[in-house]
């Protein structure tokens, strides 16, 4: 997206931002009685209650909804704030939806000329209490009524951002509020934008920017660490295009291409990096079961990319299979299935911040009906780890009700429920799979015992999941742990009770370990960024303690987690901050990767590789790591590396390694670019080099005498293979 034109996004963003909130506080105080402090006035004394049978429900609702963050911990002022911000956060990004499927010809016209917009008119046609409305005037409440059934429609698909029964969606912009937003929405200026992809990666990120501008205030000037609810602000960033284009094409293409060595995809990959040496074949495997993970997904802009590939990726299969080095059948039948399919199969997705996993899921939403209008999204695989888990007697009021034959599932539970505790803050960096391999080991030994005393006739139906694999076994065990949550909360519904917060949020914990118990072809991210000065207590000491190697910077820890994400031959591929590369304290953490990985290529972007961040606070490089078992195929791996520190602005850098690459793949030189063979890194100590320091000039000057090459002839290119 031009630069101008994000100018324009920002400031609306930042204005539709304001007057939302405002409009929500005014609407809670003024119609509910809930005052910014959490006060809340008696019912009896507002009219509106005693009245309107929609505001008594709302009412009751909210009643709810503070009891609930209240049990979690949440009171008063903060929770009001969450609240006001979630219901803002929640309208704008329909509206912008809305104005993002008009653009894509997805639905009628909405909201582009307000209660004048045809599919308004369509919708009175059919709706004839509406229509009634409509004639006596109450135009504006007609239209409330439109909206939020064109919510309905979507949430069919897509629940998570449309539920139009939802809190939010009751606490609904009134007419003054709802006619100035759309004014902004339909500004002729920032038209252009509602066709872009990126533009609701731009939406998130400036919608959190006060967010993000508070905590550095309080950080730097009031010399306050970081709190747990501050960290998706204080650490989102969103990607330049072209980096995430560079570590999608290098990971996931490069994987498409070694399993398939006669596709023609790679034509298409304008920022494949050619590679010398040998790269291992990898094992065929029909494209439904190659996965790509992104554990900081914020509004999955890697995803975006991905998606576009894996549509290439599918069409290729079909064309080619029953030929050799191809499936023998397609993975699907018809191309008006790759959409879904995508979704449904290869993009996984976690991110602490739940408005982040509402946004990756219109993301992809968009990107899917753009492809087929008719597609069915009918699953996805995204969770959000910001889970505000209850006391634990609702938990025991659930486990007793529920009546488990198994013990295993009690277990099952009880663990995870202890161990998702601070998920809302440590997120993808908790290992939770590793309960479920300690379950698994245990199940199985009770079946052998089992086995052992009655050989003849095991008690197959108690330990029918332990005769399963390890992943089938928590597949069984996750479903009917899910269903028993929701039998739970229809049950309590049944006797008048709200269980539904409960069960959502267990239900979340679950999906996460779910995301978390499988193993990946390509796991491609841009992790937080925060050092260990920084950090609140609870996360430092859990880095200390479960990431000692990778404990003083988040994005470090993330190394090491993404890598223990992959399949064998697996690639990764980050954006990260320079130091793990070259500072002492993390010498132990660089030769442990350097052990266990493969570096295929990086490009070294340095300083001001993001357009919104000047001066030298993020020094940047983007890298791709090969999963590779073999010591000697690990060694004789060559590096391609472009070094892009001294380009002083992030379109420098860009056009910088778009010339550098353009070279290499026409067999010419260029001063950017450094080759150097993985083996040399390993057994350096800091005294003699950086472990990472690829440009290290003395080794230079020794490949040179050794090979007898005249210096003066020979380019600054560094080949050791």
């Amino acid at each position: 997206m031009e630069p101008k034109l994000r100018a324009k996004i920002h400031d609306l963003v930042l204005k539709a931002r304001e007057l939302l909130m405002e409009e929500a506080r005014s609407l809670l105080e003024g119609e509910y009685g809930l005052h910014a402090d959490g006060g809340l006035e008696p019912a009896e004394g507002l009219p509106s209650l005693q009245t309107n049978a929609e505001a008594a429900e709302t009412r009751r609702r909210l009643e709810q909804f503070l009891a609930d963050e209240a049990k979690a911990g949440l009171r008063g002022r903060e929770t009001v704030d969450k609240l006001v911000k979630e219901v803002a956060f929640t309208h704008l990004n329909r509206l912008v939806a809305f104005k993002m499927m008009e653009a894509r010809k997805l639905i009628r016209g909405t909201i582009d000329r307000g209660t004048d917009s045809n599919a308004f008119k369509y919708y009175l046609v059919e709706h004839p209490e509406d229509e009634a409305l409509w004639k006596r005037g109450e135009v504006d409440e007609a239209y409330r009524h439109f909206l939020l059934w064109q919510c309905g429609q979507i949430a069919r698909e897509i629940k998570i951002l449309f539920d139009p029964d939802n809190l939010p969606s009751r606490l609904f912009p009134r007419p003054r509020a709802l006619k100035e937003l759309l004014q902004m929405l339909n500004d002729p200026d920032v038209s252009p934008a509602w066709a872009e992809d990126e533009t609701i990666g731009w939406v998130y990120q400036y919608f959190t920017e006060k967010e993000k501008a508070e905590v550095f205030y309080r950080l730097y000037r009031k010399k306050q660490r970081i709190k747990c609810e501050d960290i998706p602000a204080a650490t989102e960033l969103f990607t330049p295009r072209w980096i995430v284009k560079f570590l999608v094409q290098n990971t996931l293409g490069r994987t498409w291409l070694q399993m398939h060595p006669d596709s023609k995809l790679g034509e298409k990959l304008d920022y494949l990096v050619p590679l010398r040496g040998e790269i291992p074949k990898l094992p065929l495997k029909p494209v439904r079961e190659i996965t790509m993970l992104d554990p900081a997904c914020g509004s999955i802009h890697f995803g975006l990319v991905a998606f576009d590939l894996f549509v290439e990726m599918y069409r290729e299969e079909m064309a080619h299979a029953g030929q050799p080095g191809w499936p023998e059948k397609p993975s699907l039948e018809l191309e008006e299935d790759i959409p879904a399919a995508i979704i449904a199969n290869n993009l996984y997705g976690i991110d602490i911040d739940l408005r982040a996993v509402h946004l990756s899921a219109l993301t992809l939403y968009l990107k899917a009906k753009t492809l087929n209008k008719k597609a069915e999204i009918k699953h996805s695989n995204l969770a959000c780890a910001d889970i505000l888990l209850l006391d634990g007697e609702r938990l025991e009021d659930f486990l007793k009700e529920m009546a488990f034959t198994r013990p295993v599932y009690g277990r099952v539970i009880r663990s995870l429920w202890s161990r998702l505790k601070d998920a809302n803050q440590l997120g993808s960096l908790l290992r939770l799979e590793e309960e479920i391999h300690a379950f698994v080991e245990a199940e199985q030994e009770a079946l052998k015992k089992d086995r052992a005393k009655t050989p003849l006739f095991p008690d197959r139906e108690r330990f029918a999941d332990a005769y399963a694999s390890e992943e089938d076994f928590f597949e069984l065990l996750g479903a009917q742990i899910v269903q028993a949550f929701d039998e739970f909360a229809r049950r309590e519904a049944a006797d008048g009770k709200d269980a539904s917060y409960f069960t959502g949020e267990a239900v979340k914990g679950l999906k996460l370990l779910d995301i978390m118990f499988r193993r990946y072809d390509c796991v491609v991210t841009n992790p937080p960024y925060m050092t260990s000065r920084n950090m609140n207590d609870i996360l430092r000491d859990f880095l200390k303690s479960a990431y000692p190697k990778a404990k003083s910077d988040l994005y470090a820890a993330f190394i090491q987690r993404c890598s223990e994400w992959l399949d064998e031959g697996g690639r990764l591929g980050m954006i990260t901050q320079q130091s793990f590369m070259f500072i002492s304290s993390y010498e132990d953490f660089r030769k442990g990767l350097i052990e266990a990985y493969a570096i295929e290529t990086m490009s070294h972007v340095g300083p001001r590789a993001f357009d919104d961040i000047g001066g030298e606070k993020v020094n940047g490089t983007a890298f791709l790591l090969r999963r590779e078992v073999k010591q000697e195929a690990r060694d004789e791996s060559i590096g391609t590396y472009f070094r892009l520190v001294k380009e002083p602005d992030a379109e420098a850098k860009r056009n910088a390694f778009e010339t550098a690459l353009a070279a290499l793949k026409a067999g010419r030189t260029d001063p950017r670019v450094y080759r150097y063979r993985s083996g040399r890194l390993r057994g350096y100590t800091r005294e003699s080099m950086g472990i990472l320091d690829y440009t290290w000039i003395e080794e230079f000057v020794q490949i040179i005498a050794q090979t007898g090459r005249d210096l003066a002839a020979t380019s600054r290119t560094c080949n050791s293979g």
